[in-house]
């Protein structure tokens, strides 16, 4: 990938944004068709009742609270890769973490479906939402159902901005490409250029654009672990037997890490080969997605093994008799099933030869998404037939509407998919163009100026220059930096930080919106907990209304919220992203592959400004006259 230039680069992560044929539409019919039949059998469901599945007392949980842990399952590899290894600068995360952060998106839709479903009163749903009213209802937060709402919901608002964010400079040059091939007036123009929200590549705006994505990494990073943690606390806080135990949390983060890297293998081997993404997405990345696996592996492996030991060394006959019909009960088959799916078939990957096979890798990862979600229903289903009363003791098996729910569930993530592989770039393209940036940046080439230039309004009238390379642009940099030109700015398709040290520009100060609305919403998600509690006075587990070390998920999850968006704000103001009006400056070849200098200066400076860029490298050198 390093030997593509920035224009090739372009090319193949833009190439499949071209119209679709006529196989790619008969996929999406079939998986409308699919959703249909879904929506259709939800119908009859609602209307009849939920009594028409194969659940009952005491079996009140089965495939549609299974498919809800699952698909939030799915959903945190993309946060991992994009968010925790951007922060440690992993490089291997650059030509899959676009796919995996739609899957996130998609994933997080797909799991939000199945409450809806399981509900019998679905019309009422808004019961759970914490709003003022007249019935004086307001959710209880001592009660994890409620936590999931809030972690959930969070979870999706702050995945897709992050999700978006990352897309902005990709769309901007999705848009050039565009004008450049059908026309301004074209529909996929006009929309690539109503989301890139006036995307130009300017310095000014990488500084605080990059500045505001690592905060966004920094948020999403501990959302990632609390979100599945406080989804296991729905079992774990109870005390039924096989779901009493504190292993839940860090059992169900690994798994759903374990499950959202198979799904990333299985979505993104087929696509690299019909998008013909080869060149960007090598066999590399595949492997290094397949070692992340090995060590989820090892912790599910720990975990399998740490079970039936706990159940065992607590000396509590309920457990010891569960654990022991478990693996020798009806759900014996599913049982045992699990670490053969799930431990087995991904220790393969041990073996550099699996890892390196394409084939290979995507037997695996569908092992191991079967096995995880097996997984979830053998915890949810086992522990609700076989509790402390024995005439409460059956077997559990599905019946057609949830099996059609379950695989419209898959129509309906993969239907979404599908439209993201042909809407927008699949691959971070400014990204991968930074990634082979680093390669060739020598170390130490930059110095910091003491001098900060000031920022240069996109109206402003002076010279722009268009240079082929970095290094041209840079050497220039330095050059109108010992010139009585103070006002500059650059444009480029990545972030160059050796010209925000030349331009001697600090921090950005989006830092400052991110901390006022982490704050604001630390404050706010206590004072919403607390201010329900004292409406209703409700007593608990005879616990106290106030309770903060509960509220202190509210809390937390007000904190990642609000502080998202508010970094948002702070990014879209500071950016100049508030209007789609691109700056006189701009050229269209900045977001593929040259690189400008842009000097604002008065009508009257403009020759002497032209004559010094023109003693530059630059490619071409040209006056920037704004029309009103």
């Amino acid at each position: 990938m390093s030997e593509l230039s920035y224009g090739e680069i372009n090319e193949t992560i833009l190439r499949p944004l071209r119209p679709a044929g006529r196989w790619y539409y008969a996929a999406v019919a079939f998986l409308v068709a699919g959703i249909g039949w879904a929506l259709t059998t939800w119908i009859y469901q609602t209307r009849v009742g939920i009594g028409v599945t194969g659940m009952s007392i005491p079996v009140g949980w089965a495939p549609y609270i299974t498919n809800f842990v699952f698909w939030i399952g799915i959903a945190h590899s993309g946060t991992l890769i994009s968010a925790i290894l951007h922060l440690v600068r992993s490089r291997w995360r650059t030509s899959v973490s676009r796919a995996a952060e739609a899957m996130t998106v998609f994933a997080v839709m797909t799991a939000g479906l199945f409450p809806m479903f399981h509900l019998g009163r679905v019309w009422v749903f808004y019961y759970i939402i914490p709003y003022p009213s007249e019935r004086q209802l307001w959710p209880d937060f001592l009660s994890p159902l409620i936590w999931d709402v809030c972690a959930v919901g969070t979870y999706f608002i702050v995945s897709s901005i992050f999700w978006y964010v990352g897309l902005i400079p990709d769309l901007a040059a999705a848009r050039d490409r565009a004008e450049r091939l059908m026309g301004r007036d074209h529909l996929r123009s006009r929309l690539y250029r109503w989301l890139a929200l006036g995307w130009s590549g300017a310095g000014s705006q990488w500084r605080h654009y990059g500045r505001g994505y690592l905060f966004f990494a920094a948020l999403a990073t501990p959302l990632v672990v609390s979100v599945h943690s406080v989804v296991s606390w729905d079992f774990a806080v109870s005390l039924l037997v096989g779901w009493h135990t504190t292993i839940f949390a860090p059992y169900f983060v690994a798994g759903a890490i374990h499950s959202g890297l198979a799904m990333v293998l299985v979505l993104v081997i087929p696509m690299r080969r019909l998008l013909r993404l080869e060149r960007v997405i090598t066999p590399d990345h595949f492997e290094a997605v397949a070692l992340t696996m090995l060590v989820t592996t090892a912790i599910i492996a720990y975990a399998y093994a740490v079970e039936p030991f706990i159940s065992w060394y607590s000396g509590d006959p309920f457990e010891r008799q569960f654990a022991w019909w478990r693996a020798t009960g009806w759900i014996a088959p599913l049982f045992w099933a699990l670490p053969v799916l799930n431990v087995l078939a991904p220790a393969a990957f041990v073996f550099k030869k699996v890892r390196r096979s394409l084939t290979g890798l995507l037997v695996v990862a569908i092992l191991v998404n079967i096995g995880m979600w097996l997984e979830r229903l053998v915890i949810i289903t086992g522990s609700l037939s076989h509790d402390f009363l024995p005439h409460n003791w059956l077997s559990y098996f599905p019946r057609w509407p949830e099996i059609s729910i379950t695989a419209g569930a898959f129509a309906w993530f993969l239907f979404w998919f599908f439209l993201f592989s042909k809407g927008v770039p699949t691959v971070a393209l400014s990204d991968v163009k930074a990634e082979g940036d680093r390669r060739r940046e020598p170390v130490g080439e930059t110095l910091r100026s003491d001098r900060p230039a000031p920022d240069v309004h996109r109206a402003a009238t002076g010279v722009v220059a268009v240079f082929k390379d970095r290094e041209g642009l840079l050497a220039a940099l330095r050059t109108m930096r010992r010139s009585p030109f103070s006002r500059l700015d650059t444009f480029s398709p990545m972030r160059l930080k050796g010209a925000e040290a030349i331009l001697g520009r600090g921090p950005s100060p989006v830092r400052y919106w991110t901390l006022v609305g982490a704050i604001s919403g630390c404050i706010g998600g206590f004072a919403l907990a607390i201010g329900s509690a004292l409406v209703n006075s409700l007593m608990v587990g005879g616990k106290h209304p106030v309770s903060i070390i509960p509220y202190c998920i509210v809390g937390f999850e007000g904190t990642v919220l609000i502080g998202t968006l508010a970094n948002l704000a702070g990014v879209l103001w500071h950016s100049r992203l508030t209007s789609l009006r691109l700056p006189a400056a701009f050229d269209e070849r900045f977001t593929r592959d040259r690189f400008g200098l842009f000097i604002a200066c008065e009508p009257g400076q403009m020759e002497a400004a032209r004559a010094l860029l023109a003693s530059t490298a630059a490619e071409e050198v040209r006056k920037v006259n704004p029309t009103p």
